[in-house]
């Protein structure tokens, strides 16, 4: 199993796409907090110099424009910072499972690993592992440059950066819930591209998953009440219930109106842990089952 995860850990340092995802959510959770910071202060200013455009409704008042800003500061970094990177590590975890598992496939690599005696549960066990470790590394990371860019952009804005006293600990229990949210959507683009043999596939058909299903049980909730029950059991729904434990609406945008209780967390981790072992047994069972010598 050793040898398999150096091997995993050393492809994974070589891969661009590695280093360009990682660049991509450091930049978005960075920049994002002055794009903020710079449309909120421009509306306030506006609004001081009579000059704020009505044509799209009432305007917010200057009370409500300051309240947003204090969305910046370093203690709502697990709220909105991590709510970030959650949404769009989610995007970028999917893109990367199915890359790693497809490529293999597509390269031709599958049958040579495996003629040198690598079992096919302990090849598919060390990428996964490889995956969590990539994703626990992705969102630390990720909330590192939110609270860089939190920090700078309080100092500009004279926003209070005191955080309490407990911030490290609810941090790091922030972190390891977005990184279990990630599982299921690891285990699915991994699921669809071990079944299709093809990263693209896995992208793809990873991603329609990701967005659809919160906008049909969004719909399915508005249209009738009574379909709640099936809500409950989707992704997204679940997904925002673990998020909304710090204060974050994160988890595909369309699922807001259906949002869970946090109370409800307990039951949203079982079923995110269901249809994470769920995928990945059915992985496992086709990978076993399937001919490799065309690979």
């Amino acid at each position: 199993m050793l040898p398999l995860l150096r091997s995993e850990v050393f492809r994974l340092r070589r891969r661009w796409i590695t280093w360009i995802l990682l660049l991509s959510v450091v930049v978005l959770a960075f920049v994002l907090y002055f794009i903020i910071y710079a449309s909120v202060q421009a509306q306030i200013q506006a609004l001081q110099n009579g000059t704020l455009s009505t044509t799209n409704g009432a305007p917010q008042t200057e009370a409500q424009l300051r309240e947003e800003l204090q969305t910046l500061r370093p203690a709502q970094v697990m709220s909105f910072g991590l709510g970030v990177v959650s949404g769009f590590g989610s995007v970028l975890l999917i893109v990367f499972t199915a890359s790693v598992f497809g490529n293999e496939f597509n390269w031709g690599t599958l049958r040579v690993i495996l003629a040198l005696g690598a079992g096919r549960e302990r090849f598919l066990a060390a990428k996964y592992a490889v995956l969590v470790l990539y994703a626990t590394v992705l969102t630390i990371v990720g909330a590192l440059a939110a609270l860089a860019g939190s920090e700078i952009v309080s100092s500009i804005a004279s926003l209070d950066s005191t955080v309490p006293s407990d911030f490290i600990t609810q941090l790091v229990l922030t972190i390891a819930r977005t990184v279990f949210t990630f599982l299921p959507y690891i285990a699915l683009a991994a699921f669809i591209a071990v079944w299709s043999k093809s990263g693209g596939a896995g992208i793809a058909i990873g991603l329609v998953v990701y967005f659809a299903e919160g906008i049909v049980m969004s719909l399915l909730v508005a249209f009738n009440k009574d379909y709640v029950t099936v809500a409950n059991f989707g992704l997204s729904r679940n997904v925002s219930a673990i998020a909304r434990l710090s204060g974050s609406s994160s988890g595909t945008g369309p699922a807001a109106s259906t949002l869970p209780d946090p109370s409800q967390a307990g039951q949203a981790a079982l079923v995110l842990l269901g249809y994470t072992v769920l995928f990945v047994a059915l992985a496992m069972w086709r990978f076993r089952a399937r001919d490799v010598t065309s690979s």
